[in-house]
Formats: C-alpha cells, structure tokens, sequence
C-alpha cells in the first residue's frame, strides 16, 4: 500500500492542514508479537471498556479501517495527518462532532491494545475536532443535552402514569395493564432519579441488590457500571417514594437474581422514560440520561457544590455535572451573591 505523501502547507484557523505541525512526531512501527499474543491483549484491553463502548468503537474501527482502503494506507501504526484529514472529510460529509470523537476514541484504543503509539493526542488532530466543533456549533448543529427530569417533571410522570395509553395500532390499554405499566413508569423514573443511575446500571439492577429499610427508605448496589469497570461496586440511597414504588412492583417471590425493571435494556428504559414524559406534557427531549440530569440540577439548586454532584452521580470528574447543572450553579456565583440573588 502506498503512503500518504506530506508536504508543508499554509494553516487554516483550526490547523486541520498543519502538515508539518501534524507529522511532526515521526508514526512509529507496531511491535510485532505472535498471534495468540496479540489476541490475548485485545481480549484483556477489551474489558476495561462497556459493552455498549465496545461495540462503538467496533464500528467506528471498521469505518476507519475502510476509509484506509479506499486510500490505499495502512490503518494502523497511523500518522496524525491521516487522522487528521480523515476527521476533515467525515466532517464535511455531514457526521457530527459526538460520532468524530468516537472515531478519535476507536483508534487511540485499537492503538493502544495492540502497542502502537496513539495519534489521537496529537495537537494537530486536537485542533482539527475543535475547528469542527467549533463550526458545527455555529451552524447550530451543536450535540442536544438531554431535557432534565426535575421534580417537577417527575411529579407530571407520577400524576399521568396510570391514564390509559392507546398503541400504534389505535387498541387502549385496559385499567389493570395501565396500572402495571404506570407502576413500572414510576419506579423506573422515581428510582433512577434518587439513585442517579445511568439506563445500563437500572437494567442490570436485580432484586438481590434491593434493600428496604425499617425507616422506609432503601439502599441500591450497583455491582458494575461505566464508572466502575473493575466492579468495586456502590451502594446508593433511595428515598421513601422511590422504595415504596418498588414495593408495588416487586413479586411475592422473586429470584435474587431477576431483574427488577422486568428485563429491560437500556433502551427500552429509555423509551419507556421518553413516552412517559410525552403522556404527561412534558417537552423535551427525554431519554435515559434525564433522571440523572435532573436530580444533578435540584441538587445543585438545593446548594450541593460540583463536588458533591460528582460524588452523587459517581462521575469521574466536575466536568459533566457542572455542564448539567450550569444554570443553578451560575445562579450561586459570586455576581448572583453580589445582587443578593442567594
């Protein structure tokens, strides 16, 4: 296969054809070890991930892998350049800035399971996803948050679960199939909100990680989530609402290690959260990050600092709660304190 021919160019704003800034690092040449090793570190590096990552980053390895085809290179060791105008095209082709750092992610992975120096942390590639970030966001075409389930949307959802919904084939539930559904509704929502869980951890909850206290409240344990590739584990506080909406799913009899969101995956979960909010009123775009967004959001209006979110959420930084709950946080800033907003 032929190798990509460098020369040294002007730079745009973004960099995105710095040649010589982005092949500044000579790409070096992936050890060579035997098959089965080769295949037992891709196993092992493979678990770090999620399984829903894993199957991400598959896709976007193999579109990478094409794309080097059609171009008659070498997709791995690959030089920054490469990358970098691979990012270029795909942006001008119309996929959005989430799916490019996808694509950035992929590659630095497959790089790094196998020992190959990474090109995703160059500078020049940097620069080229910031530039396009930058311009499909004043194209309006910036990545949508989710809309938040505060507890006044999730008092909606409790107040409207139970009404009789009509299908896409026009047949309306009866009132005992919308008193289970609703039932369900309301201890996913309740539940994922006081917990703060993602849509993967509510669909890996069992019975067996559900425990009601005396005093009416609950405790959680989430045994694995994104957070917490090596499964440490968490135990989570549920309020009285939460654990009492549990109680009225829970079977007389369930097997410690049946799913207590009847066998739900995570985007089923989601839908079931979008549909909920869509019967109550609510608009925006509800998904399975909303409960998460919306406890962060109270409990920041509550006065809990980005630090406590974190800890709450169990996110590995301030900087995705701070984002969620940036309005109540600037709202506690010290130009609010100065005009007595606190």
């Amino acid at each position: 296969m032929r190798t990509p021919v460098v020369t040294t160019g002007a730079t745009d704003a973004t960099g995105a054809t710095d040649a010589t800034d982005a092949t500044s690092v000579p790409a070096a040449t992936a050890p060579t070890v035997r098959r089965e090793h080769a295949e037992r570190i891709e196993a092992a590096a493979a678990e770090v991930l999620s399984a829903n990552t894993r199957r991400a980053y598959a896709t976007a390895w193999r579109a990478w892998v094409a794309w080097c085809a059609s171009e008659g290179v070498e997709p791995m060791p690959a030089p920054p350049i490469l990358v970098a105008a691979y990012l270029a095209e795909r942006g001008e082709a119309g996929a959005g800035i989430s799916t490019l750092r996808t694509a950035v992610a992929a590659i630095a992975h497959e790089h790094g399971s196998r020992g190959a120096p990474s090109p995703a942390t160059h500078p020049g590639v940097r620069r080229v996803l910031r530039g396009i970030a930058r311009r499909q966001a004043s194209e309006g075409r910036a990545p949508r948050q989710a809309a938040a389930l505060t507890a006044e949307a999730l008092a909606a959802i409790r107040a409207t679960a139970h009404r009789p919904r009509t299908g896409p084939g026009g047949r309306t539930e009866s009132a005992e199939q919308a008193r289970r559904r609703g039932d369900m509704d309301i201890a996913i929502v309740t539940v994922m909100r006081d917990a703060m869980l993602r849509r993967s951890e509510a669909a890996a909850l069992a019975w067996s990680d559900v425990k009601c206290l005396p005093d009416g409240t609950g405790r959680l344990t989430v045994r694995r989530s994104k957070a917490d590739q090596v499964g440490q584990g968490a135990e989570l506080f549920i309020g009285l609402d939460a654990t009492a909406a549990l109680v009225r799913i829970r079977p007389e009899s369930p097997a410690p290690e049946s799913p207590v969101f009847g066998g739900l995956g995570g985007r089923a979960i989601a839908d079931r959260i979008r549909k909920a909010a869509r019967a109550a009123g609510l608009e925006g775009d509800f998904s399975g990050h909303s409960p998460r967004i919306g406890m962060a959001r109270d409990l920041a209006a509550s006065g809990a600092s980005t630090t406590a979110l974190m800890m709450a959420g169990r996110w590995r930084s301030e900087r995705m709660p701070a984002m969620y709950a940036r309005g109540e946080l600037a709202g506690r800033g010290p130009v609010a304190r100065y005009h007595g907003a606190n």
